[in-house]
């Protein structure tokens, strides 16, 4: 499908792991004003990173919060600082080689392999899906349409890097060596910490307040909000105009069978329910029908409206507009101002709403309808709230806060690294070093006889990277597991590594392995190479020479 990218990134493989001179981030964007009717009569600024727009604050707020949820789903903790434009590009490649969008059955079999979707021992685990579609219901900083968006583009994105992937090189030794390591019979301790029991005295003072106000004011501006009026043409208005025949009720019926038939029994074994008849259902058939068709009949006045304002060239406040708003006995409101992840106070508006708001300006400033519930919505705008910076005195708890979490984390770190230290000083032999371990107040536990390709039963995963580079006797440092404080240090009281050869069964596995990682890599490398060129195409970065 995409085999000419292989083929460059092949032939250019030199190129693409050219480090980059010193880059400057520069994000100067400006935003369009095109009507929402064809606006042909309007300029248009189009801003798109390849074929990603970023001219309005919406997507540019949309780029940047996909690419932090996609990093959330795989647990990538360090995640490139270019991800959000990384996978634009890598977006961009999938659009342009027509890469399908996953099947339901392919899209469930993609959740089932991301790291937020699994247990502890790499397995889907249905509960933390559940766990996290429940949060967003209840309303989390992503909507479930956000996440599907995600993980569908997530998904294609994951098939450009598999075709880009082929130009990688592994040496014999480097195989050797990692097979050698996976075979290895290990015996750990492993002394389990948590950093959050450990709260020293720290000391603030207002100098140290202001300093930190004065060098990290950035982080505490508010983000740019709007305020935008509004009009809600209500279907229950045209509900009495709707005179349903018995032919649209019956197949109406027909169409929506299943939303009038009991809902199954809990138990397998009872006797199903008879079904519902179209008699039986005919009232709330005919409600429904009449709802939905006064809905159509509300977003076409809506409409009306809007084409009125186009062929008019009504402005914001002229009274042409005021009266066609009157003529619809329309009611002109005002929500509360919001930001570009907020919904305004006293509505129940989605993103698609917000996104709509924030596309408004002073010349474009009027949406298209959109469908809201049983009400059809007309956005005006009516003023930009621009970032500012509270005062000091405004901020002085919250800074205080900040300033004492950070003493945290600076005493927490110093802490984490003294206690490995200390550990390390005590590990002449597995009962030294659980005797110390037991002594600060670390909960100890043993795994024996295991390798890294079959780990002992109990024994977290995420703690294994760490015995990579530990030899018998030795403590590693701070491994962190689940939050950011809490975690363990692993002691290795045995380590057996046999000695390995090209004829051992696994090395073809072990060479695969090491070639997909590599693989991976170029891949990257021809990605990051893409995103930076585009870039600098639009002058959000400069190169230096």
């Amino acid at each position: 499908m995409i085999s000419w990218l292989q083929n460059k990134l092949q032939k250019h493989l030199l190129l693409v792991f050219i480090i980059f001179a010193v880059l400057i981030i520069a994000f100067i964007v400006q935003i369009g004003n095109q009507g929402p009717i064809g606006g042909g009569k309007e300029a248009t600024a189009d801003l798109f990173f390849y074929d990603t727009p970023m001219n309005t604050e919406a997507a540019r707020v949309e780029l940047v919060r996909d690419s932090q949820l996609s990093a959330s789903l795989s647990r990538n903790p360090r995640p490139s600082q270019n991800l959000a434009f990384e996978r634009a590009t890598a977006r961009y490649i999938a659009n342009q080689n027509l890469i399908p969008e996953p099947t339901e059955e392919q899209l469930l079999e993609y959740i089932k392999t991301l790291p937020a979707f699994q247990n502890q021992l790499g397995e889907f685990d249905a509960q933390a899906y559940n766990m996290i579609l429940d949060s967003i219901s209840l309303g989390g900083a992503f909507s479930k349409n956000d996440l599907r968006r995600v993980l569908i583009d997530d998904y294609r994105i994951a098939k450009v890097y598999t075709a880009l992937e082929g130009a990688g090189f592994v040496h014999e030794s480097e195989i050797l060596d990692s097979l050698s390591q996976r075979l290895a019979k290990w015996s750990v301790l492993v002394a389990e910490s948590d950093l959050n029991a450990y709260t020293p005295e720290v000391e603030i003072t207002d100098e140290m307040l202001q300093q930190h106000y004065e060098e990290f004011s950035f982080t505490y501006q508010t983000p740019e909000r709007r305020v935008v009026n509004y009009v809600e043409v209500e279907a229950a208005n045209y509900v009495d105009e709707i005179k349903p025949t018995e032919d649209e009720l019956i197949n109406y019926f027909e169409a929506n069978i299943d939303r009038y038939q009991p809902a199954p029994a809990e138990d397998p074994e009872a006797e199903p329910a008879e079904p519902v008849t179209f008699e039986q259902a005919r009232l709330a058939v005919r409600e429904d029908l009449r709802l939905e068709k006064a809905r159509e009949v509300a977003a076409e006045r809506a409409y009306d409206l809007v084409v009125q304002i186009h062929e008019n060239e009504f402005t914001r406040d002229s009274q042409g507009l005021k009266d066609a708003i009157a003529a619809m006995n329309l009611e002109v409101k005002t929500a509360s101002s919001f930001a570009a992840n907020e919904t305004p106070i006293g509505t129940t508006w989605g993103r698609n709403m917000v996104s709509e708001a924030f596309k408004l300006t002073e010349t474009r400033f009027y949406s298209e309808p959109l469908q809201h519930g049983n009400k059809s919505v007309v956005l005006f705008y009516d003023k930009v709230i621009e970032p500012t910076v509270p005062s000091f005195e405004t901020l002085r708890q919250r800074i205080a806060a900040d300033v004492r979490a950070e003493k945290y984390r600076e005493a927490r770190a110093a802490y984490a690294i003294e206690l490995q230290e200390k550990l390390a000083a005590a590990a002449d032999s597995e009962d030294s070093f659980g005797a110390a371990a037991e002594e600060a107040g670390l909960t100890v536990s043993s795994y024996s006889d295991f390798s890294l390709g079959e780990p002992a039963e109990g024994l977290d995963r995420r703690a294994l990277s760490a015995l990579l580079e530990l030899n018998e006797g030795e403590v590693s440092d701070f491994v962190r597991l689940g939050n950011n404080n809490q975690g363990a240090y692993l002691y290795v009281v045995s380590k057996e590594a046999p000695e390995v050869s090209k004829d051992d069964p696994q090395y073809a596995q072990v060479a695969q392995s090491l070639q997909n990682l590599s693989n991976q890599f170029s891949a990257q490398q021809y990605i990051s190479t893409l995103t930076v060129q585009e870039q600098v195409r639009l002058g959000f970065v400069q190169q230096e020479n």
